[in-house]
């Protein structure tokens, strides 16, 4: 990281990366003066922002399903967040492509029993971005806020339905304040990840979902424009660096989120 950002406040140069032994504060003023940049980097912080949302109400509802759930079925419902952990990320971007393309899993299940004419374009699109991403920040949410749920006293949920809550209010009342700090760990990994998504938007986007990690590839690589691309990935590390403390800020020694 010290080497990184020693290489942001490099010279900029068309003969090379950068200039040797140089300090200069080029590489920002791309990063300010860029319009492009500052579009994909908008387009960073929705896009994270939304799979952070996604994944946090999916790994709530999941985590809850496996909570409720006993013997082997708890089993199967745990079982399909860890394993999907032991699958290399190009494997489930693969996946993705199989399931929810035009000639997929999904689109071929739905037109055969009628409920859909013509398949649904879900890959190479924002949406198909932010499948893949959801592919693979889910697990973690789901795992962090199921470790939470796991020490929810059950005597609290039955003296909740014994005094008339149903269902939906024990989950509104007493779950969902027992699981915060497990649901703003979530939020943050999450978060973090999806700033820094790069295959995901790469592999099953289109060349529209460009991020901050795929124009920093570009800068790298392809420009070999190494301060300017030092310098947008300093910028997002403070980002994400800053969400981070934000987050943690928001919790106590005791790991309950802060009124």
């Amino acid at each position: 990281m010290g080497y990184l950002l020693r290489l942001s406040f490099a010279e900029r140069t068309s003969g090379g990366a950068f200039v040797e032994s140089s300090w200069s504060l080029a590489g920002y003023e791309y990063v300010v003066e860029t319009p492009l940049v500052h579009e994909i980097f908008a387009f960073t912080l929705g896009f994270a922002v939304l799979v952070t949302a996604l994944a946090v109400a999916i790994g709530v509802t999941y985590a809850y399903a496996v909570w409720l759930a006993s013997g082997p079925w708890r089993t199967v419902l745990l079982g399909g967040a860890i394993c999907s952990l032991f699958t290399t990320v190009v494997v489930k971007l693969f996946a993705v492509v199989l399931v929810f393309s035009p000639r997929g899993v999904l689109n071929e299940f739905l037109t055969g029993v009628g409920a859909l004419s013509d398949p649904v374009l879900l890959v190479d699109n924002l949406a198909g971005a932010v499948i893949a991403q959801l592919y693979i920040v889910v697990p973690y949410a789901i795992l962090t806020v199921y470790a939470v749920l796991t020490t929810l006293d059950d005597s609290l949920v039955e003296a909740a339905q014994d005094l008339g809550a149903n269902r939906p209010a024990v989950f509104r009342e007493v779950v969902l304040p027992h699981v915060r700090p497990g649901v703003a760990v979530a939020a943050i990994i999450s978060f973090t990840w999806s700033v820094g998504a790069y295959p995901a938007p790469l592999l099953v986007g289109s060349g529209s979902e460009q991020t901050t990690a795929i124009l920093v590839s570009q800068l790298l690589l392809t420009e070999f424009d190494w301060p300017a691309a030092a310098a947008l990935s300093v910028i997002t590390v403070a980002v994400v660096l800053t969400t981070l403390l934000a987050g943690l800020w928001r919790l106590d020694d005791g790991g309950e989120i802060l009124e």
